[in-house]
């Protein structure tokens, strides 16, 4: 009885310290991608799937046992949050709607669940939130970074097909004041900002560039 209880606190001890240390990882659901597509976490991390898109995605657990029931992401659904990966090893998932083939094509993604040093730096570097406003906006924004700026982090500007229009360092006054760019000069429509963090994307939202 006294090992069993002992059992049941270090296990509820060891719950404790992965609540406290894990990290929220933003997977993006558009019009046939996740992105990013494949990405490495530690265990306790959980990761939450949030549509960008216009369709519905059915995701399916690829694994056996399936980690998750199918759920849907689309524009009346828009996020779902797992419970927390525990288990180490690598997790494929897909929409049954846009893939298919064998091997599995198409809209498919991978967690992979690992306990090694570039896991905990992807961890950590989830939590970093970029932000450019206003948005909807004419051209002159601010952007925003809530955690410290390094050298190594990027914005990344793209149009709707993903092709790379800009470019920027991020600078000291991303993380205080804002840092002010100029994107009159792009045509209007919509356009996709990434976060970069050396050379990996951490996270994509929505801007609208208007006359």
């Amino acid at each position: 009885m006294k090992i069993s209880t002992r059992l049941v606190g270090m296990l509820a001890l060891l719950l404790a310290q992965l609540s406290a240390l894990a990290a929220t990882v933003t997977v993006e659901v558009g019009d046939n991608f996740y992105r990013p597509q494949n990405v490495v976490i530690r265990p306790g991390d959980i990761i939450r799937w949030t549509n960008v898109g216009n369709q519905s995605h059915p995701t399916v657990s690829d694994s056996s046992p399936a980690l998750w029931s199918t759920f849907t992401i689309s524009p009346a659904n828009t996020s779902y949050t797992s419970q927390p990966f525990i288990t180490l090893g690598s997790f494929n998932y897909y929409c049954s709607a846009h893939s298919g083939g064998t091997p599995r094509a198409g809209m498919i993604g991978n967690i992979m669940v690992s306990n090694t040093p570039q896991a905990t730096l992807d961890a950590k570097a989830a939590g970093a939130a970029l932000s450019v406003y206003p948005n909807p906006s004419r051209g002159l924004v601010v952007v925003t970074l809530n955690q410290k700026v390094g050298p190594e982090y990027k914005l990344r500007l793209t149009n709707i097909l993903g092709r790379e229009i800009r470019s920027f360092s991020l600078r000291t006054e991303a993380s205080n004041t804002g840092m002010p760019l100029n994107l009159s000069d792009l045509p209007a429509g919509m356009y996709f900002y990434s976060l970069v963090l050396n050379e990996r994307v951490l996270s994509t939202k929505r801007f609208v560039l208007q006359n």
